[in-house]
């Protein structure tokens, strides 16, 4: 029987080497799952000191579908190895250019990615141990920056390595051509370098965190991931802001997060047809408001400021006791009815931006 199967042929294969092909096919996809979580158990072994023994679970959620892929890539070999080209198509051996050697190439490649992403899911792991651990556990911030920061190494080492291997790149030729022309990819590069070096000032000098609401001259928003590069703020109006790191280390930035509490400044136009006992009574009026709720402080201003072109100015200042931004809104609203009540109770009218003109008619 296996005299047969090894004299019927397709395409210059056995029978039976297509049937080990499929075999092999099929073993590998019912299994691979199985395989990788097997495998990703037992890796954590060697984990497991650094981690306190913590976290399998996560280690294996982590790796298992990387391992996965490395699974299949394996299978794949082994399966084409059972097959050949027909030997009449006449197709370029391994080592010369053609069809073989790019197979190769491309299959080198995906062994390559699938162990990137290997390092790459451990990483994850190491930063997530960073954080989540019993003892000195290191700020979410810092620990996603070490995470970029080892997965960045992890791609560029990768990358060399592939360039060796598979290519049988002379990397000490290489780097010295870059080297030549290492002053003017920096030239060009001098916006990325700064953004890079903002990064480092963020985590070392830690004027926001992730979560922070944030508010500069021209940005106010919640920070959602600090990067490399950039900054992700969603701001008031629920859209995603994009903003280089070194935009802002060289701009004032005010953190609302850290503060105890939010102030409230603006200003009261009345009428010039208002007298001075109603000003003051306003002002006292405004005063008790001011002392009676909870929510403000007692280090409040309410002044009359100003002789302005139409109006009177009374200036009102205030702090309400808490760095939300929805509970200032509120108090906020709720003042300025109280000030509405007040300004019409004391018979006093708010001044529009208007002009008298005076017309000195002469007889003619």
């Amino acid at each position: 029987m296996e005299l047969q199967f090894n004299q019927i042929m397709f395409l210059e294969n056995s029978l039976i080497n297509i049937l080990w092909f499929v075999g092999i096919i099929l073993t590998g996809l019912l299994f691979k799952r199985f395989v990788a979580r097997v495998l990703s158990k037992q890796s954590f072994r060697i984990v497991k000191a650094f981690s306190q023994n913590q976290f399998g679970e996560v280690f294996v959620e982590l790796l298992k579908k990387p391992i996965e892929q490395f699974l299949f890539i394996g299978v794949l070999y082994l399966a084409f190895h059972k097959l050949q080209f027909p030997n009449s198509w006449n197709i370029a051996d391994v080592n010369e250019f053609g069809i073989r050697k790019v197979i190769l190439v491309l299959w080198q490649i995906a062994f390559f990615i699938t162990i990137t992403r290997i390092l790459l899911r451990s990483t994850d792991f190491f930063t997530y141990v960073l954080i989540n651990r019993e003892t000195l556990p290191i700020s979410e911030q810092l620990g996603n920056f070490l995470k970029e920061l080892m997965k960045v190494l992890v791609i560029v080492l990768s990358f060399f390595a592939a360039l060796r291997m598979i290519f049988d790149v002379n990397l000490t030729a290489l780097i010295a051509s870059l080297g030549i022309g290492g002053l003017a990819v920096a030239l060009a590069a001098q916006d990325t370098l700064s953004n890079l070096l903002g990064s480092f000032v963020i985590y070392l000098d830690k004027p926001f965190k992730v979560g922070d609401f944030i508010e500069t001259t021209d940005i106010k928003g919640t920070v959602e991931h600090v990067g490399f590069r950039s900054t992700r703020i969603r701001t008031m109006e629920k859209s995603l802001l994009t903003v280089p790191n070194k935009k802002l280390i060289d701009t004032a930035l005010n953190n609302i997060t850290l503060s105890e509490a939010r102030r409230v400044r603006f200003t009261l136009s009345l009428t010039y047809g208002s007298k001075s006992n109603q000003l003051l009574s306003i002002i006292d009026d405004i005063k008790n408001e001011l002392s009676a709720h909870e929510k403000i402080s007692n280090d409040f201003t309410v002044r009359f400021t100003d002789f302005d072109s139409s109006s009177l100015t009374i200036l009102i200042i205030y702090f309400v006791m808490s760095n939300e931004y929805d509970l200032m809104i509120k108090t906020k609203e709720e003042i300025n009815l109280k000030i509405m009540q007040i300004i019409e109770q004391n018979g006093c009218e708010f001044a529009y931006p208007t002009q008298t003109i005076y017309v000195n008619r002469k007889s003619e």
